[in-house]
């Protein structure tokens, strides 16, 4: 079976929305908002988190629950911590939520579930 449309463009806007980040994070240093240790910590971490979407890629089934379970936890520190955020991360956060939310619709639907479990098989 191929990969069905919704879990390519869930693996495509993941990809750019590290891009987002990593360019947001890049952003925050050049104006003094986080040191230059904050920078390689959060380009450190994209780089890591770079491995979800190469999974979904791939057909894993635990990566898009692993995806899904990061954004209930950054939403979490968004509520929770958001205040003390750096600012263009805050907003940056803010703007990406429906895109996050479409990327987990997509990664869901029926035709990428069944992709999924017929993958991990």
């Amino acid at each position: 079976m191929e990969k069905p449309d919704g879990a390519k463009q869930a693996e495509l806007i993941i990809w750019l929305t590290l891009g987002v980040s990593a360019l947001v994070a890049l952003v925050d240093k050049w104006m003094g908002v986080i040191s230059a240790g904050e920078l390689a910590g959060a380009l450190l971490l994209y780089g890591l988190l770079c491995i979800i979407p190469y999974k979904i890629g791939q057909g894993s089934n635990a990566a898009r629950y692993v995806y899904t379970v990061f954004f209930a936890i950054s939403v979490l520190v968004m509520l929770g911590g958001g205040l003390s955020m750096p600012r263009l991360d805050f907003i940056a956060g803010v703007f990406m939520l429906p895109v996050e939310v479409y990327i987990i619709y997509r990664l869901f639907q029926p035709e990428a579930s069944e992709w999924f479990t017929r993958h991990t098989e």
